[in-house]
């Protein structure tokens, strides 16, 4: 697997001169003084239509791994951070606005990673963050939060059944809003490829300056890729004793150039890990190495 890495840092090395990344002080100023971005017709909702979404009051269970919800002061909760503050560096030199969170195969992690990292970034007093569930086969996200009864969603709003501004939510006491996946269609791929999921995305950019979205493992769908093609970035999920060499490689392969901006190791017992990170260059984030084993996608 190392020879991934040093593959994605010498990629890296040509298109950014190998630029140091900027001090916290430096990304603060640059939030700070972050302009809004000018509307561009919504045709569904109002800019400021989300401001006053439904409100859903989160409760997870205890064992939801929501360290970023429910355990804010936890080492899981500070990898976040870490986290976070990595891709708002690398946002200094990029476009970087929406995120695919996927994994190569199921039961990786990747939906509490993608959580964690939304409730993360909505720490932002500045920043607005909606955490997607794009997942249209296996949501889970909804009942992580803790919400037990089906919710209007991705689904609904892409079969033109229900508004924009119906199907996202905003989370009490988080800062977060979320669209949930809504009910689990017959034909997603079909769904997804209907044409009005770029005119979605668009729709949702003049409102959110990030926009995380929880996708289907990497192989054997091709949901994933239809995300990755509207995505600014994507960021794959492994987990130590179950992500496979051959997958890991065939997934760094598979994604454009520049799309891929780090890998996230899952429920490391080592911090062995991190060499790969410093192989990788300093757009690299760091393992999450504290999350406890789990038994989800």
């Amino acid at each position: 697997m190392s020879r991934i890495f040093e593959a994605l840092q010498q990629s890296e090395a040509e298109r950014s001169g190998r630029e140091s990344l900027l001090p916290a002080e430096s990304v603060a100023d640059l939030l700070a003084g972050q302009s809004r971005e000018p509307e561009k017709g919504l045709q569904h909702a109002s800019v400021d239509a989300f401001v006053t979404a439904n409100v859903l009051h989160p409760a997870p269970a205890s064992d939801s791994r929501l360290v970023c919800l429910t355990d804010q002061g936890s080492l899981g909760a500070e990898k976040f951070r870490v986290l976070g503050l990595r891709l708002r560096h690398l946002r200094e030199k990029r476009q970087l606005r929406r995120i695919v969170i996927t994994s190569t195969i199921p039961e990786e992690g990747k939906s509490v990673v993608a959580a964690n990292l939304a409730l993360n970034q909505a720490h932002s007093k500045i920043l607005k963050t909606l955490l997607i569930d794009g997942d249209l086969r296996r949501p889970t996200l909804a009942k992580k939060l803790g919400f037990q009864r089906t919710l209007y969603g991705l689904s609904e709003s892409l079969r033109g059944e229900r508004k924009l501004t119906d199907v996202v939510y905003k989370l009490d006491g988080a800062n977060l809003w979320f669209m949930p996946a809504g009910l689990v269609p017959e034909n997603p791929i079909e769904l997804m490829q209907s044409g009005r999921l770029t005119e979605l995305l668009e729709h949702l950019d003049t409102f959110f300056d990030w926009i995380i979205i929880d996708t289907p493992p990497i192989f054997p769908l091709a949901d994933t890729p239809l995300w990755m093609k509207l995505a600014d970035g994507v960021l794959i999920v492994t987990r130590e004793g179950v992500s496979e060499k051959k997958f890991l490689r065939r997934a760094a392969e598979n994604i454009e150039g520049s799309n891929l901006i780090g890998i996230v190791v899952n429920s490391c017992s080592t911090h062995a890990q991190k060499y790969y990170y410093s192989r990788y260059g300093s757009d690299a984030v760091d393992s999450v190495d504290n999350i406890p084993p789990s038994t989800e996608k």
